[in-house]
């Protein structure tokens, strides 16, 4: 089964300020993240409110995705949800578009509480969609859940044949450094917490999914750059950069909600969050431009 072995953005669903979405915003959006070196767009993950997006609305965003990506992005569909048809039908569906690969979070409500039900749970989804490579969304600050990866995988090694790795959003170092011994460094561990990008970096890992590489991919590029030429003084000065910028999502709620409005400041006016999340406000909105002009954001953002 085929792998990332790059970056990929979690890119926002854009809506109008009705609350549709707003599909024709899409290919502008593809456009912006090949133009900034990005290899993929995660999409309908928590940056892109997909738990918040009814079905329908998730096909025809992945199908918009798909559509613009062409062969210059790599679309990773994501599934999670409590319920476990609507997961399966928009993994077909992913397979049939044409899409990349598949994701899933374990779910928030009612989640399994054994390995084996777990493992039983991404077997369901994965074959859904045999023919596309199936990853496991590990984001236990976010859903709630913490069961152990490395157990997972070892566990899903010779029962789920497309099942090629992780998205981990997660602090646990130690934990996404053993996940990359299972079955001889066979899965694909996806770093998705940019606030360690430096320390992830450390561990050697192929490839990340992040939301603010939407806002400022080459932070992280040079990140790496700086990594492999041994100039560790640089490493730490952009990643304290960037987490100058993340303290400015911590300001006003979070990437989903303060990510989502920086990216009308950079050409890609993404529209209002769903309820019940709260969209920024006028005032807000001028205080959040301040900060990221204290910060110097608009110096090294995304063009």
């Amino acid at each position: 089964m085929r792998k990332i072995n790059g970056y990929v953005a979690a890119p926002f669903t854009p809506m109008k300020e009705n609350g549709d979405i707003n599909l024709d915003l899409i290919p502008e959006y593809a456009d912006f993240l090949i133009r900034n070196g990005l290899d993929g767009a995660f999409i309908c993950g928590s940056s892109g409110e997909g738990a918040l997006l009814t079905r329908e609305e998730r096909m025809v965003v992945a199908e918009a995705w798909v559509n613009a990506a062409g062969d210059n992005l790599k679309v990773i569909v994501h599934t999670g949800g409590t319920n476990l048809t609507d997961q399966k039908t928009l993994a077909q569906h992913a397979q049939k578009i044409g899409a990349f690969g598949v994701a899933a979070m374990a779910p928030a409500f009612l989640p399994p509480r054994r390995n084996e039900e777990f493992v039983a749970y991404c077997k369901e989804i994965a074959s859904a969609a045999p023919e596309l490579s199936f990853y496991y969304y590990h984001i236990p600050p976010l859903n709630g859940f913490n069961m152990s990866v490395v157990e997972l995988l070892k566990a899903v090694d010779k029962e789920i044949p497309n099942f090629v790795g992780v998205k981990y959003t997660h602090d646990n170092l130690y934990e996404f450094d053993q996940c990359k011994y299972v079955a001889n460094g066979k899965f694909e561990m996806l770093h998705g917490l940019d606030e360690t990008y430096l320390s992830a970096l450390a561990y050697g890992f192929s490839g990340g999914v992040g939301g603010t590489y939407n806002h400022c991919f080459s932070l992280f590029r040079e990140m790496k750059e700086a990594y492999a030429a041994g100039d560790h003084i640089k490493c730490r000065e952009l990643q304290h950069k960037s987490h100058l910028f993340i303290n400015v999502l911590g300001m006003f709620r979070g990437n989903i909600v303060c990510g989502k409005r920086i990216m009308k400041f950079m050409g890609i006016d993404c529209g209002p969050n769903r309820l019940p999340l709260q969209t920024i406000s006028v005032q807000e909105e001028i205080s959040m431009k301040k900060e990221l002009e204290t910060i110097g954001f608009f110096d090294y953002c995304n063009k």
